[in-house]
């Protein structure tokens, strides 16, 4: 199964100037799993907190293919 990175987008505000990071993962599960906690420490300390995950074409593991058959199986 090929995965691809994904960016975690945390948007928040500080005094009301929006700040935004990209947080890279491994794929959109691993990002999919952190936003909950993510949101829970952030939403502490900012009024509004607005975080999703943004995938990428990219790859982040390699598919492994099987090798070519031989021409001739059996001389």
């Amino acid at each position: 199964m090929i995965k691809y990175f994904t960016f975690m987008v945390l948007t928040y505000f500080v005094q009301g100037e929006q700040t935004t990071h990209n947080i890279l993962f491994p794929s959109y599960d691993a990002c999919s799993y952190s936003k909950a906690a993510m949101y829970a420490i952030m939403e502490n300390q900012h009024d509004s907190v607005l975080i999703h995950c943004k995938g990428t074409q990219v790859a982040s593991n390699e598919l492994v293919r099987p090798k070519p058959r031989p021409d001739k199986l059996y001389q």
